[in-house]
């Protein structure tokens, strides 16, 4: 690793972005391997991933049948004729709540281990400095490094798997509808994307600010340890708002979507649904959009975890480098 003098402020920024290029690829291979250090480990906890997103869109097949048979005439119901779908639906239910729970346990595994594998990373090339500000590095900046690894052992497979499920059974189900439902998935999708460079921004300065009450604490300077508390109050707060608002968007925007295409269609401007649905149709349709929603919800989720932790990924396997925002 080559070291950097620090001669300027605008030629540090310069040269330490060049070099921040060259290698961020490096970063990233580094972090992989530390999560391959685990196979078994990584397997259980990618397991689950994979096979509830595949088995998910089974929940739109169950409203389809039973709003079939409900919409046909307008002949009354025995309590007995819904009950025959219980079985069927229990199953369905309780074998994704296993399937939830296992992935909770074992990415609570993967995750503690990662975080103790950083923090040995870390510690290995920690450098001098004040134990005050090295104690909340160590903590802090681990954690926040370790979450970029969620992409690989959780969000990745819900796209990769969930989204071509829902897609295949909506075109077994009723595929004209599938241009509605891509269309309406694509607006909560882009609008969670603007808000990406600012969550970085914020979340540098909660682990720099962490660090520095950390030095403050263990140097016993009390009027320091005021200043910067509140400079992390104030910078916890923005990016917790910067956060939010990106994924309450998103959430918006999906309604928007939604009234936007029944607006095209209503004005013959685009008639991306079909002039007369059944209840089936209806119901198959808001499950299914419900269920791309999440994959893609997922992939925002992601990219705001990378925002997030890239720059403790860099400050946890460079510690003796400087980080300088660019956003």
């Amino acid at each position: 690793m080559k070291f950097i003098k620090k001669s300027s402020a605008r030629e540090f920024t310069i040269i330490f972005n060049r070099t921040s290029a060259d290698h961020w690829s490096t970063l990233l291979q580094e972090m992989l391997l530390i999560m391959l250090k685990h196979p078994w480990l990584l397997s259980a906890a990618i397991l689950p991933n994979i096979i509830t997103p595949a088995i998910e869109p089974v929940k739109a097949w169950v409203v389809k049948e039973v709003l079939n048979e409900i919409s046909q005439g307008e002949r009354l119901f025995n309590i007995a004729e819904l009950l025959s779908y219980a079985p069927l639906a229990i199953s369905i239910f309780v074998g994704l709540g296993l399937l939830q729970l296992s992935e909770k346990i074992t990415n609570r595994m993967l995750d503690d281990r990662l975080y103790i594998d950083l923090q040995r990373v870390w510690f290995d090339q920690r450098g001098t400095g004040c134990v005050g500000e090295q104690v909340a590095r160590s903590m802090n900046d681990c954690e926040s490094a370790r979450k970029i690894l969620d992409l690989f052992q959780k969000e990745l497979w819900s796209v990769l798997i969930g989204l071509p499920a829902v897609i295949i059974w909506q075109l077994s189900l009723a595929p004209e509808l599938l241009p509605a439902l891509l269309l309406a998935s694509i607006l909560p999708f882009i609008s969670a994307l603007m808000f990406g460079k600012w969550i970085q921004k914020y979340s540098h300065r909660v682990l720099k600010t962490v660090a520095e009450v950390g030095s403050a604490v263990a140097k016993g300077e009390k009027e320091k340890l005021y200043q910067k508390q509140e400079v992390f109050y104030k910078n916890r707060i923005k990016f917790e708002l910067w956060k939010q608002a990106s994924e309450i968007t998103a959430d918006f925007a999906y309604w928007v979507s939604l009234v936007l295409i029944l607006l095209l269609t209503a004005s013959g401007l685009l008639p991306i649904l079909p002039e007369q649905v059944t209840a089936a149709q209806i119901g198959v349709f808001l499950v299914n959009l419900k269920l791309i929603n999440k994959p893609l919800s997922q992939v925002t989720k992601v990219y705001n975890k990378v925002r997030e932790g890239w720059p403790a990924v860099r400050r946890t396997l460079r510690p003796h480098e400087e980080y300088v925002e660019n956003v």
